[in-house]
């Protein structure tokens, strides 16, 4: 999967499986998370600035887990 750089505070990079709809979410304190079942405007969302503030209540509502770095 593809990551992209964001501007944020918390979030690293993101990157998104459009066949699966998986977000990848790389948190700045070493985190890794996938988000399952995520629409594309939310990703979409992620790349602007400060994307965890805004979306990121309504990323938190998906199924996700914790994967290796």
């Amino acid at each position: 999967m593809h990551m992209v750089p964001v501007v944020s505070d918390n979030v690293a990079c993101v990157g998104y499986d459009r066949a699966t709809r998986t977000l990848r979410v790389k948190f700045h304190s070493g985190g890794n998370y996938d988000y399952y079942d995520v629409p594309v405007f939310l990703y979409e969302a992620m790349l602007l600035p400060h994307p965890w503030r805004r979306v990121g209540r309504q990323i938190r509502a998906h199924l996700y887990r914790r994967v290796a770095a």
